[in-house]
């Protein structure tokens, strides 16, 4: 081969990774393919932050494809609206999830620090991975790290509602604008209506209104990962209403808040929450669209950082819009190395304590057991889980229909 391309998930002791430095092959990242065969002579609009990143690309690439763009993008998830999740085109625009996670065994920096944003959008930024970041500073750092590689035509949009975003903008070298919520922002949602099938929100750049818009998701970060969309389009030039409608079209991406069905009047819903603000954020939005009958939280604490006691406290708090949470095992448990493993057991007591039903359950199986044996029509299942799951989603819908 010409150019071997190793995953961050390869290791040394991988039988073709050994082949490749025996043998003396070229290789590289993913990243830095991408950015040495892909990325040169088109603008690149990265993607980062802790939650909403695959949302928001592919999001950002329906909006750009549908006002006749022509974007390139790479997608870290299956877009329902788009053929695939990646394109090759020959628009100048290449749409990217930039990642903070590691690019490979030899290349440990973020993804994104390859990207040569001319575009960074910014979500949020908080601790992850524990795995292979010590605190949040080490997280701060790379971030600021790819805001200084955005040149001084391009354009920082970051989400102004969270603080430590906002600390980091006090330095850029390129014109930032904000967006969010709060009042400070350049783009703001206002008069949010929420309802069963999504969010009616207003828009304001500055002092100036930009009408009412749709998405087809609840929760207030959904607004947000919009948001972000509309500021990119808008500095792009795009007009505001040739926006409006494929905001309005845009239906996700799978596995975040994917409706799976509705069996025997229960609503079940599949997610890719996996770090306590995510589950938080989730549940909320859930329970504002779905407020009629009980909200069952079913969580895999599959990442690496969930497998430690990081966040155990965190998810106490994350939990209490549920109004029933069941746990699963810890995949991979050795992955807490020397740190304080989570526990599962532990957590289920103390949501108990604070007046929730409670329950961690062995496998897949037992949980679509326990799901069929206590829901009722009207309640909402969500699966929240960055792994597998054991085909949880697929063994409770088949319980619930043997149930008929």
């Amino acid at each position: 081969p010409d150019l071997v391309t190793v995953g961050n998930a390869v290791s040394r002791g991988n039988a073709e990774l050994e082949a490749v430095l025996e043998l003396g092959l070229p290789y590289t990242s993913l990243p830095e393919a991408l950015r040495d065969l892909f990325l040169r002579d088109r603008q690149s609009i990265v993607i980062t932050g802790t939650h909403g990143k695959t949302t928001t690309t592919a999001m950002t690439s329906w909006l750009l494809d549908q006002v006749g763009l022509n974007p390139s993008y790479l997608v870290a998830g299956l877009p329902r609206d788009l053929p695939k999740p990646y394109r090759l085109s020959t628009g100048p625009h290449f749409v990217l999830e930039g990642d903070e996670y590691d690019s490979a065994y030899f290349a440990k920096i973020a993804k994104f620090l390859f990207y040569r944003p001319k575009i960074l959008v910014i979500n949020n930024i908080e601790f992850d991975h524990a795995d292979i970041y010590r605190d949040l500073d080490e997280i701060v750092r790379a971030f600021r790290q790819v805001i200084n590689q955005v040149p001084s035509n391009g354009l920082i949009c970051a989400c102004g509602d969270d603080e430590v975003v906002n600390s980091l903008l006090q330095a850029a070298p390129a014109p930032c604008l904000r967006f969010g919520l709060d009042d400070a922002n350049d783009f703001r949602a206002i008069d949010v209506e929420v309802d069963s099938g999504g969010q009616t929100f207003g828009i304001t750049h500055r002092e100036t209104s930009l009408g009412r818009w749709r998405i087809g998701a609840p929760g207030a970060y959904n607004i947000r990962n919009a948001l972000a969309a509309v500021t990119v389009g808008h500095w792009l030039g795009i007009p505001v209403e040739d926006m409006r409608s494929p905001m309005a079209q845009f239906s996700g991406v799978r596995r975040r808040q994917e409706e799976l069905g509705i069996i025997d009047g229960v609503r079940v819903i599949d997610d890719f929450a996996h770090h306590p603000t995510a589950v938080e954020q989730t549940l909320v939005g859930l329970r504002a669209a779905h407020s009629q009958g009980r909200l069952w939280a079913v969580f895999e604490p599959a990442s690496a950082s969930n497998a430690r006691k990081t966040f155990e406290d965190r998810y106490l708090a994350s939990f209490q819009s549920a109004d029933a949470v069941v746990l699963a095992p810890v995949p991979r448990p050795e992955r807490a190395g020397e740190d304080a493993p989570f526990s599962r057991s532990r957590l289920s007591l103390r949501l108990v304590e604070c007046g929730k039903l409670s329950w961690f359950e062995p496998d897949a199986a037992a949980i679509a057991t326990r799901l069929a044996e206590n829901v009722e029509a009207g309640d909402t299942i969500v699966f929240m889980s960055n792994g597998g799951f054991g085909s949880v989603q697929t063994k409770t819908l088949d319980a619930l229909r043997a149930r008929r």
